[in-house]
Parts: structure tokens; sequence; C-alpha cells
């Protein structure tokens, strides 16, 4: 019998962890329009300090190795910043940068710029990986399944996308002069997203990489439930 294609595994060894991230108490309170504005802006933020972290740790891959694959990545770090940089009446965001780690790919603060071109995605080493290891090396030394692993956190980050359309709509009802330029995202998400479902079935070929990239995808659900907790924590 012919295995599963990797994008069916992942979708079915992750469903817990997917549901569990769904219900967690920031995005709740989100869609159930209970945030005030400090409260979305929160949200926003712990979302940027996720995002900023990843992609430096995975500029690598995000700048080479993923581009080959047929893909590319938008940088979410950008997209954030946007939207925080109208939501404080400037015409840039500036936070403060992740220590030990080169600014993120992508990375574009300025208030009127056009949503920024498609950068090359990627996926690079295990998350606890030394800051001064080179992006792309696996502690283990085994470049494949650390390869494997990150796609896992990219199928997190991408699918994300799919939900975006139905958060985007519900942000542009309770706060209508924003640009949402992070959840809006998800409106090009469909046939996207079959496309890099089918980046996956080839990525992970065999059942080790496959197994690595579940890994990699439940860490990644657990680092979203970690960020979309109750919003008062983060501000």
């Amino acid at each position: 019998m012919a295995p599963r294609p990797a994008h069916l595994l992942l979708r079915e060894e992750t469903r817990e962890a997917h549901e569990d991230t769904e219900a967690s108490g920031g995005m709740r309170r989100l869609m159930d329009g209970e945030l005030d504005v400090a409260g979305y802006e929160a949200l926003l933020r712990a979302q940027l300090a996720l995002f900023e972290e990843w992609e430096a740790d995975r500029a690598g891959w995000l700048a080479s190795d993923v581009p080959q694959a047929g893909w590319s990545y938008v940088s979410r770090a950008s997209l954030l910043r946007g939207d925080l940089a109208v939501a404080s009446g400037a015409r840039s965001y500036t936070s403060r940068p992740v220590e030990g780690h080169a600014p993120p790919v992508g990375a574009s603060p300025a208030r009127d710029a056009p949503a920024p071109a498609p950068a090359p995605v990627g996926a690079s080493p295990a998350r606890d990986a030394p800051a001064s290891a080179p992006v792309g090396a696996s502690p283990s030394g085994d470049s494949t399944r650390d390869s494997a692993t990150c796609w896992g956190e990219l199928y997190v980050i991408e699918g994300s996308a799919l939900g975006g359309r139905l958060i985007v709509r519900r942000l542009r009802e309770l706060y209508p002069d924003r640009d949402h330029r992070f959840y809006a995202i998800g409106e090009e998400a469909p046939s996207a997203w079959r496309r890099f479902q089918h980046i996956l079935d080839t990525q992970l070929h065999d059942d080790a990489s496959r197994r690595a990239a579940v890994d990699g995808a439940r860490r990644m659900f657990a680092r979203f439930r970690q960020t979309l907790m109750e919003p008062a924590a983060h501000v």
C-alpha cells in the first residue's frame, strides 16, 4: 500500500494541536469581539515577536532552499509591522531585535509600501539549535531531517493563512480603520495552498522526513498556542 501523501499525514497527525491552537484564549476573544484596540494590538505584537525570531532562525532556508523547491514565502513579520505602524499612526513600526539574530527576511517597515514581494520560503534547523550554529545545520548533523522539520513548521504557517480568510472578515467589522495586511494574506490562499501541499509531498518523500515534519509542525503549533494566550499576558 502506498504511503499517505505528506500533506494528509500532517493534517491527520496535527489535528488535535490545530484545534487546541484555534481554541486559545486570545483567538477566541478576538473572534468574539471581546478585545479592545489595545488587546488586538498586543496580540499583533506577540505574533510579530514569534515571526521575527522564526524568520531570523530560518533565514538561510527562506533565501535559498525553498525557492528551489518552487515556493515563495511572504514575510509575516513585515506584514505585522505594517499593521502595527498603521495602528500607532506612524510611518513605520520598529520592534526590538531578537537578541543574537539578524533582521528577519523581507522586513519592510514603511507604512505606505506595497505588500512585500514574495521572499523565498523554506525551513531551517531545529528551533532550539544554538544561535551560533549555521542556519540549516542540525545539532545531530542530519540536515535532511532538519529540513523536513522546518517544512513541518512552514506547513503550520502557510496553513494558518486559510483560517485568516475568516478572521480578516471579522476584523474588518471590528476594526474597520485598519489594513489587516497580516490576516488578509489568506484571501489568496486556496489555490496557493494546493500548490504548497504538492511541494510538501515532493519534499517529504520518505517516512523519516514525514515524521520529522510532523514533529516540527507540532512544535510550531505549540509556539502559536503560547503566542495566542490571553492578550493581557502580552501587555
